[in-house]
């Protein structure tokens, strides 16, 4: 079982849009905030989505959202990618970098949706 390091834990309101840092197995990861406000505030958990650096030229699938330097929380280009998600324990996010913005969301939301095949479901 993790040992949870209260002290380094993030207290602020975690909501949907929201780049966090999460410690996994020892070591940071960055995700994107997918879960519901309301649910975020009641719920021990959250659920996220990775984001991973962005290499020029690399291919972007219709799974994935590009994010610019600004709102990746890695200081550079990332790929949010929508068919890495997890769960999150809430005491293990240690600090908010940045959100996205409502049209990037809306993007988040299409991938998502490509992930889950929701557009065979004729919705």
């Amino acid at each position: 079982m993790t040992k949870i390091d209260f002290d380094q834990m993030y207290c602020g309101a975690i909501r949907r849009g929201d780049i966090v840092i999460f410690e996994s197995d020892g070591r940071e990861e960055v995700v994107l905030v997918l879960q519901d406000d309301i649910l975020s505030q009641g719920l021990p958990t959250i659920i996220a989505a990775e984001i991973q650096p962005h290499r020029a030229g690399d291919e972007i699938m219709a799974t994935e959202v590009l994010l610019n330097k600004k709102e990746s929380g890695l200081g550079a280009p990332a790929v949010c990618r929508l068919h890495r998600l997890h769960t999150i324990d809430r005491r293990l996010v240690r600090a908010k970098k940045g959100e996205v913005e409502q049209k990037r969301m809306l993007e988040a939301w299409q991938a998502l949706d490509n992930t889950l095949g929701r557009f065979r479901d004729g919705r």
